[in-house]
């Protein structure tokens, strides 16, 4: 992750990288600035840099990434594993990256397929055999039995995806976060929706994923709005 904190710096771009934790590397001046230098000769050695600047390609990546218009956060957690996503839309450009042990990997994609490859991450299930429910929060002794149901299965996975969007030059705004749960049911969806009175309505919504990818394409879409680069 050296590698990522020294190529961000060198470039000028600023530190947003959230969900993933990069620390600026070693606890003296003296061994951060020979962790830097031996980042940067590593990202020579691997032809992602010259002498004193970024490759091209690079540092749009980076640009993208650390300065999106559209931004995707997933945290999950499966069979003791933490799962990191960041998918940001930006200056022209999609990036996916997902912690992998100690590193980073990127990977570019079109800004029109990224909501598909983020989505696409998640394993195929069905939807869970029951009807969709919805009650404004807290809602009623049914309520919450009924509720209870969608959990009744042995548990896989559960994680979380959260849209911001950035609206002209302003800062990125969170849109919403949806929950996903994957059980021996199958899977299921749930989502807070706040109401203009104060109050929340909450959604349970047996889904294979495509509710998820729809959510993420229709507010992503409708909720950024273009800015002057």
């Amino acid at each position: 992750m050296a590698e990522v904190d020294v190529a961000v710096r060198r470039a000028g771009l600023p530190a947003n990288w959230h969900p993933f934790e990069i620390r600026s590397p070693g606890r003296t001046l003296e061994e951060h600035e020979r962790i830097a230098a031996e980042s940067w000769e590593s990202l020579r050695a691997r032809g992602l840099a010259a002498r004193d600047k970024l490759d091209v390609e690079v540092e749009q990546t980076l640009r993208a990434w650390t300065q999106p218009d559209v931004l995707i956060i997933v945290r999950a957690a499966e069979a003791g594993r933490r799962v990191l996503y960041r998918a940001a839309i930006g200056h022209g450009l999609g990036v996916f990256s997902e912690l992998s042990g100690e590193e980073i990997l990127f990977a570019q994609a079109r800004p029109d397929r990224l909501v598909d490859l983020v989505a696409g991450m998640l394993p195929s299930y069905p939807p869970v055999p029951l009807a969709e429910l919805a009650f404004v929060s807290p809602g009623s002794r049914q309520d919450a039995a009924a509720a209870a149901e969608f959990s009744a299965w042995p548990l896989h996975r559960y994680g979380t995806f959260e849209l911001s969007v950035r609206q002209g030059q302003g800062a990125l705004h969170p849109v919403g976060t949806t929950t996903f749960v994957d059980n021996d049911g199958g899977r299921f969806l749930m989502c807070t929706e706040a109401l203009p009175d104060g109050e929340s309505r909450v959604r349970f919504i047996p889904s294979d994923g495509s509710h998820l990818r729809s959510w993420l394409h229709e507010r992503g879409r409708n909720s950024a709005a273009p800015r002057n680069h």
